[in-house]
């Protein structure tokens, strides 16, 4: 693994020329977006689709973008099929930045818009939807800007559903603007103790998905 000092906190982690992200941790580049493994796994597998360029949301992407994001999500699938052997996959994004907000409001680190992807079966559907409004994307990821506009949001794609969860209300504005999704999801998955990535950051799982997405990239060659 890197030596990378990741405790060097308020400069952007999804920002590469930061140097939070090694080389090895970036798995594919595109023209707008790469896909890397991230510290804080979740679970084996955990990986996220960012843009170069630091955009607070990805609903705030020019139109361009989403084509080769999909194309991305289209690649993890394959690759959790032929690693993990399975067609689950959850993608998610907590679109904070999908409003005025800019800054994480507590640890001070700038938004850069990422898509999460896990080989998991979740039911982020069912959670999220008793709070917040849905809103069905049928043509998946690419709707978000025309959907969301200018609005903090929480998008997930699972179980063959597409969906940006946004206020009810106007007082719920600040709470989508300042919630943690990562949380939720570790104790969806029967890891609370992994919700934050400095208390677990990861390092074995970290390793073995770096093996897998090398031999899955042998395979196909």
């Amino acid at each position: 693994m890197s030596n990378v000092d990741y405790g060097r906190a308020v400069t952007c982690v999804y920002c590469l020329e930061n140097g939070h992200i090694s080389r090895e941790q970036v798995f594919s580049r595109g023209r707008h977006v790469y896909l890397c493994a991230p510290r804080g796994q979740l679970i084996e597998g955990f990986l996220v689709i960012a843009p170069y360029a630091c955009t607070a949301a990805l609903s705030k992407l020019p139109q361009s973008v989403f084509e080769e994001l999909a194309m991305m999500q289209a690649r993890v699938r394959r690759f959790y099929a032929a690693a993990y052997k399975t067609t689950a996959a959850l993608f998610y994004e907590q679109g904070r930045g999908g409003g005025s907000v800019r800054v994480d409001p507590v640890d001070q680190f700038p938004l850069h818009a990422h898509l999460c992807c896990l080989p998991a079966s979740l039911n982020l559907h069912a959670t999220l939807s008793r709070t917040y409004r849905p809103i069905p994307l049928p043509e998946g990821v690419r709707q978000l800007p025309a959907i969301v506009g200018g609005r903090p949001y929480i998008y997930v794609d699972a179980g063959g559903e597409s969906i940006a969860y946004i206020a009810h209300r106007d007082s719920q504005v600040p709470e989508i603007a300042s919630a943690r999704l990562k949380p939720v999801v570790a104790e969806l998955l029967g890891f609370r103790e992994r919700a934050d990535w400095r208390s677990y950051p990861g390092e074995r799982e970290l390793g073995q998905v770096i093996v897998n997405w090398r031999r899955h990239c042998e395979t196909r060659a």
